[in-house]
């Protein structure tokens, strides 16, 4: 018997509702461990799956804009990412992994169908991660060209302190992110989501994955700093790692909350 395109269809379908029959969307906070697990997860749904680079997502937007005003594009450009997942999911792909704000669009037509999970690591750490990751990058779209104490002094550090709150406050991007109504917000859209896992505790976050999707995941260890930035971020004196610590405080006020 002839092997159609349909029978390929249908077969395909067979062995995904076999294998991998809970529908999963991973939200990627920058260095909380997120590629780690969304190579894990993507792994596991390797017949169905999808991913958004941030690289790729930000040329692409700067290609279409032909905007040059990086500090403002990066901002920007999360609504592209938004609109990506939305496609995504409109297309029934089973995993789908990527660096994106909670969308409330896409949450309340696709919450009966998928599970929204994210992972959150301490916000001082994760803050001095994605500086010492980010710093010295002259090809990077998302590269950081000040040193780090004058770094501590601009916008993005602010925006960086408050990175929890601008992922999933769920609100217009000119929302003031140190703000109690934003922080608020974040709070209450991180407790919509189906599991929320912490980087200082995988095993725990496995065993939820396992819990609401139906399936095993490893998650491994991946995407880590080379020994050289390790080490540099421990030479962080006091004062610079009290002011990292205030610009923070947005952040910290989630994961306070989050984590009572």
């Amino acid at each position: 018997m002839k092997f159609s395109i349909d029978n390929a269809k249908r077969l395909r379908t067979w062995l995904l509702e076999k294998n991998c029959p809970q529908r999963v969307v991973f939200h990627h906070v920058p260095k909380c461990g997120g590629t780690s697990v969304g190579r894990a997860l993507r792994k596991r749904y390797l017949l169905s799956q999808a991913t958004v680079t941030p690289e790729a997502s930000f040329r692409a937007f700067e290609a279409f804009s032909g905007r040059s005003d990086r500090e403002q594009m990066l901002i920007d450009v999360l609504d592209l990412r938004e609109q990506m997942m939305l496609y995504h999911l409109f297309e029934d792909v089973r995993c789908v992994s990527l660096h994106v704000r909670f969308s409330e669009v896409a949450h309340r037509a696709f919450k009966d169908k998928y599970k929204f999970v994210t992972v959150l690591r301490e916000p001082v750490s994760r803050f001095i991660s994605h500086y010492f990751w980010s710093v010295n990058k002259p090809s990077a779209h998302a590269r950081i060209e000040e040193g780090f104490a004058e770094f501590l002094q601009t916008p993005r550090a602010r925006r960086l302190g408050a990175t929890y709150v601008e992922y999933y406050c769920g609100l217009p991007k000119d929302v003031d992110t140190a703000s109690d109504m934003a922080i608020s917000a974040a709070v209450a859209n991180l407790k919509k989501f189906d599991v929320v896992g912490r980087l200082d505790d995988i095993p725990s976050f496995e065993f939820g994955l396992h819990q609401e999707l139906g399936v095993r995941v490893r998650v491994g260890h991946e995407n880590k700093a080379t020994p050289a930035r390790s080490s540099s971020k421990h030479d962080i004196s006091k004062e610079l790692r009290e002011r990292v610590v205030e610009l923070c405080a947005p952040d910290l006020a989630v994961w306070k909350a989050v984590n009572a």
